[in-house]
């Protein structure tokens, strides 16, 4: 058994996975500013050829075809539209290194991304639905929110069987049981990760504090519980949970003062189901993804 790493350097390794999700600040910053055009969106999509190529090959896929094929770049993004650019550009991108294959929590090829996915629509439809927080955000922050768990399994895989024995001895918590045992957990993870990455503090605040919302700062409440909020109703559906998901608790106070109520899921459950469907394919419910 080794010694647990300290959490800078976690971090630290992290920067090897591939294609970690670096250009995203600067994707979000022109994709929500009314006067960037699609030349300064084009820009900031180039630096990342994958992604570029990516979003070439989505607009010429059967969902959006049209009578002509793309060639360029500028093509695609006329193509798709801003709505459509902005969810698939940062789906991609974070997509992309979620769906890295690393040992811990259970996961089979592409669960992570695929639960990812599913929190990320969940939050923008609960979004819509109550009214409080910008959807595409709620999007961005549901499809980010478990980044730590990605760069702890990466990264500390040698220390997972200590961490499931405790958990289970314990009867805790998966995240009490890292916490426990290493002195972080995947959320002080995410976040350093995101601050290093310059991502906006409303991010920083979903992907620290999801799992308890009533301890986010009070201007981020409303953000954090719709994330919450969606990591419950996508866990709903099982799409790849991990062994550590079923053991995630309910802030109720949060969710009650935010207006989530067994109604408001059972309203929404359906639309996540039916965008999941159309944004996943084949991919809804095994096999690794496509981004």
């Amino acid at each position: 058994m080794s010694a647990p790493l300290p959490l800078q350097m976690v971090c630290e390794m992290a920067r090897n996975i591939p294609c970690s999700p670096t250009i995203l600040p600067s994707l979000m910053k022109v994709l929500n500013n009314p006067d960037a055009g699609m030349a300064d969106i084009e820009k900031i999509i180039n630096r990342d050829p994958g992604l570029a190529s990516s979003t070439l090959s989505l607009a010429n896929s059967a969902f959006f075809i049209g009578t002509m094929k793309c060639e360029t770049l500028q093509d695609a993004l006329t193509r798709l539209g801003r709505k459509e650019v902005y969810r698939f550009t940062i789906s991609s991108a974070a997509g992309r290194w979620l769906n890295q294959e690393v040992a811990g929590y259970g996961w089979q090829p592409g669960d992570l991304s695929r639960h990812s996915v599913c929190v990320g629509l969940a939050s923008e439809i609960l979004a819509k639905r109550i009214g409080k927080v910008d959807p595409q955000l709620a999007f961005t922050a549901g499809l980010l929110h478990d980044v730590g768990k990605l760069a702890l399994a990466y990264s500390c895989a040698e220390q997972f069987e200590d961490i499931r024995k405790l958990q289970a001895s314990e009867g805790i918590s998966w995240r009490q049981a890292e916490k426990d045992y290493l002195g972080y957990d995947h959320t002080d993870v995410g976040g350093t990760l995101l601050m290093n990455w310059s991502y906006p503090t409303s991010l920083v605040e979903v992907v620290v504090y999801y799992p308890r919302p009533s301890a986010a700062a009070v201007e981020h409440q409303p953000l954090v519980t719709n994330v919450h909020a969606a990591k419950h109703m996508a866990l709903a559906f099982g799409l790849g949970v991990g062994e550590e998901g079923f053991t995630t608790e309910l802030d109720e106070p949060a969710l009650k003062a935010y207006g989530f109520t067994p109604e408001v899921a059972e309203e929404c459950l359906p639309l996540v189901l039916e965008q999941a469907e159309k944004m996943l394919g084949a991919g809804l419910t095994v096999g690794k993804m496509k981004f």
